[in-house]
């Protein structure tokens, strides 16, 4: 089927539907955290059927390349590193990589009811990109958390690009890379953009995208006076991947 842009009515139904999905998500990550023994693969499974419900409301079909680049049982931290031009992002993510991992969320995100305490209860990381010196204790709870076996999903450009195409990366992630000697798991999700884009409220159905897994980098090999040489190499690797590679010195 051809890809469209859902009227007004559709777009409707599509927000709706997303609140409740995403409610009864949030009420099932809440109360399980009281009663379920083995909590984390509970919160996969939960993450896992909501991914597939948004995207089923938007028709997106999903190809994922370089499945072999996962690390598999992986005994080192793990940071995913994602492109990030749409909303629709963490649940393709989600449904392409088949990994327990845990988004970094703005600190705004925590204070919506309901939601926000969904967000701890999963052990969701905040970071406060008003506060700095909160920001650096909310890097450093991201690194215990990692230690203690979370794999943790971030969007080095820390904000949505409208026209996915990769903007500036930030270097809070590096930091945290470096000081866990993780891997960084670089990953673009191409032409999620045409879905949906940055903050628009348009939205365009039956779309393919496709996203691609690239080989890890050993963040170890670096130390926090060789960060930025680090974020150069994550980020030709996505750039590459993305067939933008004239965008390199952005």
């Amino acid at each position: 089927m051809k890809s469209k842009q859902a009227s007004k009515l559709k777009l409707l139904y599509i927000a709706f539907m997303t609140a409740v999905f995403t409610l009864w998500s949030c009420t099932k990550i809440i109360v399980g955290s009281y009663f379920v023994k083995n909590y984390r693969p509970y919160i996969d499974r939960i993450m896992n059927k909501w991914a597939a419900r948004l995207l089923s409301l938007v028709k997106v079909t999903t190809i994922v390349k370089g499945k072999n680049n996962i690390p598999q049982n992986c005994e080192r931290p793990l940071i995913v590193m994602c492109t990030h031009s749409s909303l629709y992002d963490m649940p393709v993510a989600i449904q392409a990589l088949d990994l327990s991992f845990r988004f970094v969320a703005k600190k705004e995100l925590y204070s919506i009811p309901i939601f926000g305490t969904a967000l701890k209860k999963a052990e969701f990381v905040s970071i406060d990109r008003h506060n700095h010196e909160q920001a650096i204790k909310d890097l450093k709870e991201a690194k215990e958390k990692m230690m203690e076996g979370i794999t943790l999903w971030m969007a080095p450009e820390g904000t949505r690009s409208k026209d996915g195409k990769l903007a500036k990366f930030k270097r809070g992630g590096f930091h945290v890379a470096i000081d866990t000697q993780a891997l960084i798991l670089p990953v673009v999700i191409k032409d999620i953009h045409k879905v949906q884009a940055g903050d628009e409220t348009k939205v365009f159905t039956n779309q393919t995208v496709e996203v691609e897994i690239c080989e890890s980098v050993d963040a170890s090999a670096f130390s926090v006076d060789d960060r930025v040489e680090l974020i150069k190499i994550v980020r030709s690797k996505m750039l590459a991947a993305l067939g933008q590679e004239k965008f390199h010195d952005k």
